[in-house]
């Protein structure tokens, strides 16, 4: 594997809990103590990070009550130059119904200013309220998804923040949402035990109508290694020349064997048949519902849309699981963060290791991310640091492919050699 430049930066007194970048050079921390008396301050900060990795300069922030959740998701609209984080009220505004937890603030060179909120979450006050932990913008834009504790799903026209779809519950604990697709209609909800396919089909002439939502496939999570397994995490490949794909980190449910590691995986998961014309009668349904093993249903009893689906090639990244996890913006590049305080990089297409820092952080990883050019990966834990890793621009040792090359070049030699 290769090796490469990183380094570590202090954020003191600042645990980071979610970033993103404005562009290659210029990002955006959020973090804090959250609703308490720690003296921690919850902030959205902005900084320039040079181009080794080397230095990282504070630019701006904003700082926020601490009778206020900590912002815990953050996602970022570079040419609107807003960012849409989660943030709750304070208990006693909560209580009165004002909680506008969905965020949005525009950001400049020198300062961060509040824009606008929403609320979406529907609960009475509690010790466990319910706060914002995923935030995913679809590719044009026009539409925010939200996902909240209490494993709901919202979607937001943006940037008015008015509902389009009101929050609907998942099965199980919602651990990722995202957009991808050839159009980028196509909106990934996953749980920890299956992957949610919607279509959405919206009016671009008329985008205050409803648009239209539809659940078309779920990916039901398989066995590895005779390991059962939970998603982590799942992202549309960001490849445009490629046939449709999702990576997924799978982490092992439990141990093989008493005082074995639970291992972690990274999976991409394709499309290996061609869409069943066939409607499913309610025995099948049951049936596959049952068993699943990263097989596809349809979601309404229709044709599949895309077709079957299963895992095309795995990875065992880890000997304990994976809590954070990111697709660079070419596509050619996967990361990942594990809890064995380690930062990967793997080849998309084959998933082989491309590059490994053992001990980034002292606390697991809460936030990785690409730069939109793929040259620099941010990583950031609760033990207030961010690691500033160099992506190469090439990495060292020979590629799957060319290893195939110069293989079916001996083989040829050696066959002429036989035939003198």
């Amino acid at each position: 594997m290769t090796r490469t430049a990183h380094h570590p930066h202090p954020t003191p007194s600042f645990p980071v809990y979610c970033l993103d970048w404005a562009d290659d050079d210029t990002l955006l921390l959020g973090g804090g103590g959250g609703a308490s008396r720690s003296g921690i301050q919850n902030k959205i900060k902005l900084c320039k990070v040079s181009k080794d990795g080397r230095s990282v300069r504070y630019i701006t922030e904003v700082g926020l009550s601490n009778d206020e959740d900590a912002p815990m998701t953050v996602t970022v609209d570079r040419e609107a130059r807003q960012l849409v984080t989660g943030i709750n009220a304070s208990s006693s505004a909560v209580k009165e119904g004002a909680n506008d937890h969905v965020r949005v603030y525009a950001y400049s060179e020198d300062k961060i200013d509040y824009v606008k909120g929403q609320k979406t979450i529907d609960a009475a006050w509690s010790d466990d309220y319910p706060y914002q932990k995923l935030t995913s913008l679809s590719p044009n834009s026009s539409f925010v998804a939200v996902g909240t504790t209490d494993d709901k799903v919202s979607l937001l026209h943006f940037p008015s923040l008015e509902v389009a779809i009101p929050p609907f519950a998942t099965d199980a604990e919602l651990v990722d949402l995202d957009w991808g697709g050839p159009k980028g209609e196509w909106y990934a909800v996953t749980t920890t035990t299956s992957l949610l396919l919607y279509h959405l089909a919206a009016d671009s002439e008329k985008p205050s109508l409803k648009p239209q939502m539809e659940l078309k496939q779920t990916i039901f999570a398989p066995s590895l290694d005779i390991t059962p397994v939970a998603f982590r995490s799942a992202r549309f490949s960001r490849n445009p020349s490629s046939p449709i794909a999702i990576h997924a980190v799978l982490n092992a449910t439990r141990s093989a064997k008493r005082g074995a590691p639970r291992k972690a995986f990274v999976c991409t998961f394709g499309i290996v048949a061609e869409p069943s014309k066939a409607r499913l009668t309610a025995e099948e349904k049951i049936t596959a519902q049952e068993k699943g093993k990263g097989k596809a249903i349809e979601g309404d009893g229709g044709e599949q849309e895309l077709g079957k689906w299963d895992v095309l090639v795995k990875r065992e990244v880890g000997g304990k699981p994976v809590t954070v996890f990111d697709v660079s913006a070419d596509g050619k590049l996967l990361a990942y963060g594990c809890s064995d305080l380690s930062i990967g990089i793997l080849d998309s297409k084959t998933l082989a290791p491309l590059l490994k820092i053992l001990h980034a952080h002292s606390f697991p990883p809460t936030a990785l991310k690409f730069n939109p050019s793929a040259n620099l990966l941010v990583s950031a834990s609760a033990d207030n640091t961010i690691r500033a890793i160099v992506v190469p621009a090439n990495f060292g040792g020979m590629s799957m492919s060319l290893i195939v090359v110069l293989l079916t070049i001996l083989i040829l030699i050696l066959a002429l050699v036989l035939r003198r």
